[in-house]
């Protein structure tokens, strides 16, 4: 009976982990979270939590890989497409609207709640966030994963590196 219910259990957890970056109603109102890369491959635990960096709030701020200490300047959450800062109230959204563009730094910068902005609209799947509208993902500039690590879009690998592995944690 262990070995059905731990798996059951893993099941639960996984399939609740991928949910967590569907889409969420404005109305439900904000479920702030983590928005993290695991410490390793096929680890649930996070690692390293998008940062702003010097955990500042201002408009073009770079968000960058920090150890997740739990803090609000950590907290992130997901209205409709959008990856909304806590403590800001503003969207990741690339340097210069580069959605499209290899190497693209993330920062924040004020939410546009049109629907146009193709800069500010994300997805998921099982281990990577992405842009709507171009095979891009959230990357760890460079591969490395130190604190102050830029976080940047690089084209989606097929083979899933550890650089692309981000998700949310609520």
């Amino acid at each position: 009976m262990r070995k059905p219910m731990a798996f059951l259990s893993a099941v639960f957890l996984a399939v609740g982990f991928h949910t967590a970056m569907a889409p969420q109603a404005s109305a439900a109102g904000p479920n702030w979270g983590e928005l993290f890369t695991p410490v390793g491959p096929g680890s649930w635990y996070p690692g390293k939590c998008a940062t702003p960096k010097g955990n500042s709030t201002a408009n073009g701020t770079i968000i960058t890989l920090w150890t997740c200490t739990g803090d609000e300047l950590q907290k992130w959450d997901r209205d409709d497409y959008q990856i909304v800062h806590k403590a800001s109230g503003k969207c990741l959204t690339p340097q210069g609207d580069g959605y499209n563009v290899n190497g693209a730094v993330l920062t924040l910068w004020p939410c546009d709640n049109s629907g146009n902005n193709r800069s500010q609209q994300f997805w998921s799947d099982d281990w990577s966030i992405k842009t709507n509208y171009s095979d891009k993902c959230l990357t760890n500039k460079g591969g490395s994963s130190g604190n102050g690590t830029y976080l940047t879009l690089w084209t989606c690998a097929s083979d899933s590196p550890p650089e692309q592995h981000w998700m949310m944690r609520y």
